[in-house]
């Protein structure tokens, strides 16, 4: 059962927010903004993020209009108890995919880069039971475990990444706005499918200490996670050279098996790159998980939100052992996008308009 106890604060918050979205544009968001704007793909990141702000401004607008609601509660005041139970299992099937397309990649990434020979389905398993085994203690343990990993995925990170700066060409950032404006506006719309995990707020909103300070919440995770992507994008660009970005599956992977740590300590990152990626994929997969099952509890008025934490389980393993090659996956992780913008968008967009139009707020019948 979730108790009042079970509350975030806002570093809390934040800090969750970020690790959901970064961890899966990590590894291929160079490659994408590479294939559509070339050397310029670093802007697309710039105005991809700008789009993400704004779409996160229509979430922030509703929790601060019905405060103490989750999504279930405030679309049952606007549309009615049908289309709000419509609603909450499109979030549910959503958050499954999401779930099951994380740790998925996470284990397409295991596979390639250090477990050659591990049965795809074990790396899966394992992840989900770990997952499992923090998620079922609430949102607070979640979040905190999220604030805890922080420091230590994004410091090392940063360091891995810069010791590529003494090799960078950073030629291949010219020419600078050469791209066709079609090709920016189309590269800067998927580029904001890659802050997907916004949406996870819809549910946790309400689980907030600090409800008031939603708008700094959203701008400053949005913000940092730009930042992020913006520097992995640049780093990978003048590392290993913007076309050979377009054809490598997970850039930002390879050019971290391409860096040698000062002093030669270390032959080569991948261990280390791999650990972090770990904790990226772990983090993401748990705010993911917890959320589907929240909405679940929503739902349902049940009196214990463990028990659907269960029921997904199965659904996510088949899910993520479905696609049979990282084409799929990929095809997939698509899709999820998609379904990001859906739910985490464009929905509530329309239920926040609709609430405007018949004058419903936080309270009202």
């Amino acid at each position: 059962m979730l108790t009042n106890n079970d509350l975030i604060t806002v570093p809390q918050a934040v800090v969750l927010m970020i690790m959901t979205i970064l961890e899966i544009g990590l590894l291929i968001l160079p490659r994408e903004v590479a294939v559509y704007a070339g050397s310029d793909g670093w802007i697309l990141v710039i105005i991809g993020g700008l789009l993400a702000l704004a779409g996160s401004l229509v979430l922030s607008t509703l929790i601060r209009r019905f405060p103490g609601d989750t999504f279930i509660e405030y679309s049952e005041k606007v549309v009615g108890k049908f289309l709000s139970i419509v609603l909450g299992i499109s979030l549910v099937i959503y958050f499954t995919f999401a779930t099951a397309i994380v740790i998925r990649t996470f284990a397409e990434v295991t596979n390639a880069f250090m477990l050659q020979n591990t049965p795809r389905e074990f790396i899966i398993i394992t992840q989900m039971l770990l997952t499992v085994y923090i998620i079922r203690h609430g949102i607070e343990p979640t979040a905190r475990i999220a604030e805890i990993l922080f420091p230590i995925l994004i410091v090392p990170i940063f360091a891995m990444y810069l010791n590529a700066l003494p090799k960078a060409d950073f030629t291949e950032l010219l020419p600078v706005f050469n791209t066709p404006i079609k090709s920016l506006a189309m590269g800067s719309l998927n580029t904001m499918f890659s802050f997907f995990g916004i949406e996870i707020l819809l549910m946790l909103g309400p689980y907030l200490k600090r409800p008031d300070k939603i708008y700094w919440i959203m701008f400053v995770s949005v913000g940092v996670a730009t930042l992020i992507y913006l520097f992995v994008v640049i780093i990978t660009f003048v590392g290993i050279g913007v076309q050979n970005t377009k054809l490598l599956i997970w850039p930002g992977m390879t050019i971290i098996r391409m860096i040698t740590a000062p002093g030669k300590v270390f032959e080569r990152l991948d261990a280390l790159a791999m650990a972090l990626w770990t904790i990226a994929s772990f983090t993401s997969s748990n705010s993911l998980y917890l959320t589907g099952a929240i909405t679940f509890f929503h739902i349902t008025k049940a009196r214990e939100f463990k028990f659907f934490i269960t029921i997904m389980f199965p659904w996510i393993y088949f899910i993520a052992s479905l696609p049979p090659n990282i084409v799929a996956t990929e095809r997939l992780i698509y899709l999820v996008k998609l379904g990001s913008i859906t739910v985490g968008i464009f929905i509530p967009a329309v239920i926040l308009l609709l609430s405007i139009i018949l004058k419903k707020k936080g309270g009202t019948a």
